[in-house]
């Protein structure tokens, strides 16, 4: 069995990847949503529940630190054997934006300008996943990897391409950037680049 994290903010393509799967695989996977389902602790119970039956479980959430991580990590190890794999949807900040602006309808965030607010919110709170928190396996998905309308192919194809990734090897002293951090030096570098490139050009 698998518990599967999803990780990333609001908009980066959990819940479309999260509904493909259990759709094209329902009697191997059960996708368990916060959003539908109201509140976490009903989440560890159909994920409990779920892997007791002998179901692998996917976790779409946004699950944006190590302390919501965890509890997923936690309800594995009640199953021994349980394998942890986390797919980090590493969709840009301003990808996000635009896709929440042009979302027609979500179970619990009803205008653009409330998902973009919950989006800020969760963006200044986000910490990428780091192999110091218990994983087996985890990779990252870019924009160009994922899809509006996933077939089945599409679904084995990432769920390989986590399957033969390199095992997560536990670091020490892990180093914690922020989504805002991330955002911040990402703008100051382009802001240098443009300031050489206009030196140059000059």
């Amino acid at each position: 069995k698998i518990v599967l994290i999803l990780v990333g903010l609001v908009g980066s393509g959990k819940s479309v990847f999260a509904t493909a799967l259990e759709h094209h695989f329902p009697h191997q996977w059960c996708r368990c949503n916060q959003d539908d389902l109201g509140s976490r602790v009903l989440v560890e119970a159909l994920a409990r529940d779920s892997l007791r039956e002998g179901l692998s479980v996917c976790i779409d959430r946004t699950n944006i630190d190590e302390s919501q991580r965890a509890h997923w990590i936690e309800i594995a190890h009640e199953f021994p054997g349980t394998l942890i794999w986390v797919i980090f949807f590493d969709t840009p900040y301003e990808v996000c934006a635009l896709r929440l602006q042009q979302r027609a309808s979500h179970p619990t965030i009803h205008t653009p300008e409330l998902a973009l607010s919950v989006l800020s919110r969760f963006a200044e709170d986000f910490s990428a996943p780091s192999a110091y928190e218990g994983f087996h396996r985890i990779v990252s998905l870019k924009p160009a990897d994922t899809k509006l309308d996933y077939l089945a192919s599409d679904i084995s194809t990432i769920l390989d391409r986590v399957r033969s990734s390199e095992p997560v090897a536990p670091i020490s002293n892990p180093v914690r950037v922020s989504w805002a951090q991330k955002r911040h030096h990402t703008s100051r570098a382009n802001e240098g680049q443009s300031h050489g490139n206009s030196s140059r050009g000059g």
